[in-house]
């Protein structure tokens, strides 16, 4: 095969799994494909320490995030952290059933439902019923939402200098890059697995064509 028409092969597997297609998104995502990938045999148990370290860290990151963030929605005294979860999921997927906000949000039914009907009552969340199917209700952001989330948004920003402090800018595009794949296939695959038990849950996961 000619290079120039692997380079074509290969931007177009990229697209497939890239929001922002970009030519220095593309470089670094090649590059990362390069690496060497380690030998299975014995390595098993290598592999799930490796990501089992990987999953601390970032649970960890996570978390002070969380506490930060809590903290600056206590201090000026808007509503919940959750909400901000919640108004920026709508706002990302548009108008959609009440329990494709609550998959998005890998929530469990009740919870989601607490939230999303607490913010109908706030008039940040309109809700409708379904042109398509009159038992179904449609919902999407409203105005208020909309200026609640520019509030949230001017602390949140502030929040991820804290926790990113020191850390250069290339470093966070680089594993935003690299860690981006396995955020969209657990995604999709969580939401498909969500109420099967375990065994059943771990065994489709693992599938090829997972």
């Amino acid at each position: 095969m000619k290079p120039i028409v692997q380079l074509v092969d290969e931007w177009a597997a990229f697209e497939e799994v890239s929001e922002q297609p970009t030519v220095e998104a593309f470089c670094r995502y090649y590059l990362q494909k390069q690496r060497p990938k380690p030998k299975q045999a014995g390595k098993k148990g290598e592999r799930i320490m490796n990501g089992a370290y990987l999953l601390k860290t970032l649970g960890r990151i996570l978390s002070a995030y969380s506490l930060y963030f809590r903290s600056a929605v206590n201090h000026i005294g808007i509503p919940p952290a959750e909400s901000f979860y919640y108004l920026n999921g709508l706002l990302h997927l548009g108008e959609v059933r009440k329990s494709d906000l609550i998959n998005y949000m890998f929530a469990e039914t009740t919870t989601g439902m607490e939230v999303i009907n607490r913010l109908i009552r706030e008039n940040k969340i309109d809700e409708r019923t379904s042109p398509d199917d009159k038992r179904a209700k449609l919902i999407k952001i409203t105005e208020k939402g909309i200026t609640a989330l520019d509030e949230y948004y001017k602390i949140s920003g502030k929040v991820v200098e804290m926790t990113f402090k020191g850390i250069d800018d290339d470093i966070l595009t680089d594993c935003y890059e690299m860690l981006k794949y396995c955020e969209q296939r657990n995604s999709a695959v969580a939401i498909e697995l969500k109420n099967k038990p375990f065994d059943q849950m771990y065994e489709l996961a693992m599938a090829d064509k997972a």
